[in-house]
C-alpha cells in the first residue's frame, strides 16, 4: 500500500515537473501582438507593452508583463490614460491539469491612472471601438472556468481632472488587497490610501466574483474611515454589472465639519457633531434616499429625497420634517460680532441665475421650530419649487413671536434679468417675544403688510427697481424699560432724545399706536404724513424719502406735546431730520433746512428724493390729534388752525431765529435730564 502511494506521488511529481518545464519553455511573447490587437479593436486606443511577456521561473506558474501603457483620448491632457510598471499573474498548477484556471494572485505594481473629462463633460473612459473588420475566432468546446483568489495593488495613483471646472483631485493607494477562497466565496477587502493627502481606510466584505460576473445579487458590507469621519455601507446591488437595483443602508458620522476642510478644498466651520442615515435605492432613471435622518448640532431633519435623472435638467423632490432647525447655530450667527464698518445693507453679489436654470426641484418642509438669532418660528409649512429657472415659494406659513406669517415669493430667473414678486403679511406679532425686546416692551401687537416687485441680477439692483408698498401698524403697548434701551441703537437713541427730552428719565412710556406707511416706486420709498406715532405724552407725524438704490435717508419728524400734561412745548425739538443711510442713519435737528427748503414730498420725489420736507407741511400737521389714522390713510389731513395776520418778513426772521435758538437750547438740556 505504501509502495502504491509512493508510485502515485512520484507520477504526480513527474507530471507537475513536466507542466512546469512546458510552461517555462513556452514562448508566450509570440502572443503579444494578438493581445495588443484585441485591446485596440475593443477600445479604439493603442496598447504598448515595452517588455517581453514571459513566465517567471517558479513552481507556481507566473505570467509577468512589464512597462505597459494604454493611450488616452485624443483630447486628453496627457498621452497615456494608464501606465503600469509591472503586472504579475500567479496561476495554481494542479487545477491546470484538470482544465481549470485558478489565479492565486494578481499583482499590479506602481500603476498610474488618469481619469478626466473635457469641457463638454465627456470622460476619457468612454471608449469607441475600432471599426476595422476583424476575423472572429470561434472556440469550440467548453470554456475553462476562471477563479481569482487574490488581487493585490501596490503604490497606485489615480488622478481625476474635471475639464468643466478645472478642479483636480488625486488618490494615492498604498495597497489594495481583495481575497477569497474560490469564485463562490465572498471577497474580503482592505484598502489603504490617501485622497488629497488625507488618509483613507476601507475594510469589509463584498459578494463573490461569481455573483459579480454573472450580474446577480451582490452583497456588500464596508466601513470607510477618513479624517475622523466614518461611512458605513451595508446592503446589496441586484445588478452589479449595471450598477442597478440598489438597496444600501448608509450611515455617516463626524464630530466636526472642520475635519473635512482638506478633503473639500476649502475651510469648513467647526460645526457638529453630524450624523446621517438612510437607505439608497434606485428606480428607472432615478435615485432615492429613503428614511433619511440628519442630525446636525441641535438641528434635525427627516424624510425622503429623490433625484430624477431622466429629464433635461435633474429634478430633485424632497419631503422633509424637522423638530428643530437652529439657523443661528448653522450659520454661526451667535458667534458673529456686529459689523461696524458695513456701508450697505443690500448685497450687490450676483444672483446665481445659471445655477437656478440648471436644476429643477420641489421641496416640502414641515418644521415644528425654526430658531434664528432674534426669534423662533413655530409650525412652519413651506413648499419651494424650482422649474426652468422659476423659483416659487408658495405657500409659506409660520407662527412667529405670537403672530402669524403668511405669504409667497416668485423669482423668475429664466431671462437675463431676474424678476421678483413677493407678498408677505404678519398679523398679531408681539414684539416682547423678540429677543432684543424681551422684557422691555409689553403689548404693542404689530401687523405688517409687504407687497413688492422688482427686477435685477442682484439684491441691490432689485431694490433699485422696486415697486409696491409697506405698511406697519402697532397697537397699544407699554415700553417698560426706557424707550432708549428698548430700541437699543445709537441712531434711535439720539432720535428719541431729540423728540422727547424726558425719555431718559422716564421708567416707562405708554404707546397708544404707531403706523409706518410707505409707497415704493422705481426704487424710491416715500411717505407723505405716513409716519404716525402717539404716546401718552406726545403725537408724532412724519414724512420722508428712502432711496433704495443709494440707501440714502431723508425723513422729517414733527413732535407735538399733548395738551393738559403740563409739558412746555419748548422742551421738544420743533423738527427732527433723519439723514445718512439705512446702514448708518444720522438723526439731527435741522431747523434751518426745514424752514428754508420749501419742498413737498411730491417735489422731493420728482427730483429723485433726499430733500427735506417743507416747513409748511409740518405746520399743517401740528394740530393732528390722531396721527396714526392720518398715517394709515383712514382720515383726512387735519384742518389748519385759523390763520393769523401775516408778520413782516423781518419779524418772521427774528421769530424764527429766536424759536430755533430756544428749541436747540432746550433740546441740549434734555440730554442731561
Amino acid at each position: 500500500m505504501n509502495k502504491a502511494i509512493k508510485i502515485v506521488a512520484g507520477l504526480v511529481a513527474v507530471i507537475l515537473i513536466t507542466v512546469v518545464v512546458i510552461i517555462s519553455t513556452t514562448d508566450i511573447n509570440q502572443y503579444k501582438g494578438q493581445i495588443i490587437d484585441l485591446v485596440e479593436d475593443a477600445t479604439g486606443r493603442s496598447l504598448q507593452i515595452g517588455g517581453d511577456l514571459k513566465f517567471a521561473l517558479s513552481l507556481v506558474p507566473t505570467v509577468v508583463v512589464e512597462d505597459a501603457k494604454f493611450s488616452n483620448a485624443s483630447w486628453g491632457s496627457k498621452l497615456e490614460m494608464m501606465s503600469l510598471e509591472k503586472f504579475e499573474l500567479k496561476v495554481a498548477l494542479l487545477p491546470l491539469i484538470t482544465g481549470k484556471i485558478q489565479v492565486n494572485k494578481i499583482i499590479l505594481i506602481d500603476p498610474e491612472f488618469l481619469l478626466e473629462t473635457n469641457k463638454e463633460g465627456t470622460g476619457n473612459w468612454e471608449f469607441f471601438a475600432n471599426k476595422k473588420q476583424k476575423t472572429t475566432v470561434e472556440y469550440k468546446g467548453r470554456v475553462p472556468s476562471v477563479v481569482v483568489n487574490e488581487i493585490h495593488i501596490e503604490n497606485a495613483t489615480i488622478t481625476y481632472i474635471d475639464g468643466v471646472t478645472g478642479q483636480q483631485s488625486k488618490l494615492l493607494i498604498a495597497q489594495i488587497t481583495a481575497e477569497s477562497d474560490n469564485i463562490a466565496d465572498p471577497l474580503s477587502l482592505i484598502i489603504e490610501a490617501a485622497y488629497n493627502e488625507r488618509p483613507i481606510t476601507v475594510t469589509g466584505h463584498l459578494g463573490s466574483l461569481g455573483q459579480f460576473t454573472s450580474n446577480e445579487n451582490f452583497p456588500l458590507d464596508l466601513v470607510i474611515e477618513m479624517s475622523d469621519a466614518k461611512l458605513a455601507l451595508n446592503g446589496q446591488i441586484n445588478k452589479p454589472m449595471d450598477a442597478r437595483g440598489l438597496n444600501i443602508a448608509v450611515k455617516f458620522d463626524i464630530d466636526s465639519l472642520t475635519k473635512l476642510s482638506t478633503l473639500s478644498g476649502r475651510d469648513l466651520p467647526d460645526f457638529g457633531p453630524i450624523n446621517v442615515s438612510g437607505t439608497i435605492t434606485d428606480d428607472k432613471d432615478s435615485y432615492s434616499i429613503k428614511s433619511l435622518v440628519l442630525m446636525a448640532g441641535n438641528s434635525d431633519l427627516s424624510g425622503d429625497v429623490t433625484a430624477n435623472m431622466a429629464t433635461k435638467h435633474p429634478t430633485i423632490t424632497a419631503t422633509l420634517n424637522a423638530n428643530l432647525i437652529d439657523l443661528a447655530e448653522l450659520t454661526g450667527e451667535e458667534k458673529k460680532e456686529k459689523a461696524t464698518n458695513k456701508t450697505r445693507v443690500f448685497s450687490s453679489a450676483p444672483i446665481p441665475l445659471a445655477t437656478l436654470k440648471s436644476i429643477n426641484a420641489k421641496l416640502s418642509l414641515n418644521a415644528k421650530k425654526i430658531k434664528t438669532h432674534s426669534m423662533i418660528l413655530a409650525d412652519t409649512e413651506v413648499t419651494v419649487s424650482l422649474k426652468d429657472g422659476v423659483l416659487a415659494i408658495k405657500p409659506l406659513s409660520s407662527l412667529m413671536a405670537g403672530g402669524k406669517l403668511a405669504g409667497s415669493l416668485d423669482l423668475n430667473a429664466s431671462e437675463k434679468s431676474a424678476m421678483l414678486s413677493t407678498t408677505m403679511s404678519i398679523t398679531g406679532l408681539e414684539p416682547n417675544q423678540l429677543n432684543h425686546l424681551n422684557g422691555k416692551l409689553t403689548g404693542a401687537k404689530t401687523d405688517v403688510n409687504f407687497n413688492v416687485r422688482g427686477s435685477g441680477n442682484s439684491v441691490s439692483k432689485i431694490m433699485a427697481n422696486l415697486n409696491g408698498n409697506l405698511l406697519i401698524k402697532v397697537d397699544k403697548g407699554e415700553i417698560t424699560d426706557s424707550i432708549t434701551g428698548a430700541l437699543g441703537a445709537d441712531a434711535f437713541t439720539e432720535l428719541v432724545s431729540m423728540i422727547n427730552p424726558f425719555s431718559q428719565s422716564s421708567d416707562h412710556t405708554q404707546l397708544q399706536c404707531a403706523v409706518f406707511n410707505f409707497d415704493i416706486k422705481d426704487g424710491v420709498a416715500t411717505t407723505d404724513k405716513g409716519i404716525g406715532i402717539s404716546t401718552s405724552q406726545m403725537n408724532i407725524i412724519g414724512s420722508g424719502v428712502i432711496n433704495l438704490e443709494t440707501e440714502g435717508l431723508d425723513i422729517g419728524i414733527k413732535p407735538e406735546p399733548k395738551e393738559g400734561l403740563g409739558i412746555n412745548a419748548g422742551k421738544f425739538a420743533s423738527f427732527v431730520r433723519v439723514g445718512g443711510t439705512i446702514a448708518h442713519p444720522q438723526p439731527s435737528t435741522d431747523l434751518t433746512g426745514a424752514l428754508s427748503t420749501g419742498l413737498s414730498v411730491s417735489t422731493a420725489f420728482a427730483t429723485g428724493g433726499l430733500s427735506l420736507l417743507a416747513e409748511g407741511l409740518f405746520d399743517r400737521l401740528t394740530a393732528d390729534a390722531d396721527p396714526c389714522a392720518t398715517a394709515w390713510g383712514k382720515k383726512s389731513a387735519p384742518t389748519p388752525t385759523t390763520e393769523q395776520p401775516e408778520k413782516s418778513t423781518s419779524s418772521k426772521a427774528v421769530d424764527s431765529v429766536k424759536d430755533a435758538g430756544e428749541a436747540v437750547s432746550n433740546t441740549i438740556k434734555g440730554f442731561f435730564n
